[in-house]
């Protein structure tokens, strides 16, 4: 009985450290990558990004192709028929 303790433990030592070399560093910089992004830094260069992007889209003649706006206006005509038929 004695053995059979033993292997088991050393068979779910192993386990749990093949897990951590394996899933767990993927993990780990999976988390370290959201919190880079996520940090107060990253956000206010991030919402610059998106000004600097709108104000060059607003100084542009046209900002979207012909085919993108008809199908932008099909969209909106779909979900405004489907708000309509709402009972």
């Amino acid at each position: 009985m004695k053995i059979f303790i033993y292997k088991l433990l050393i068979t779910l030592v192993a386990i749990y450290i093949l897990f951590q070399l394996t899933f767990g560093l993927i993990i780990k910089e999976f988390n370290i990558k959201i919190s880079e992004i996520t940090s107060s830094e990253n956000i206010v260069i991030i919402k610059e990004k998106i000004r600097k992007e709108i104000k060059s889209g607003i100084k542009k003649d046209q900002i979207m192709s012909q085919e993108d706006s008809r199908l932008l206006k099909e969209f909106f005509n779909k979900i405004k028929n489907e708000i309509n038929n709402v009972e």
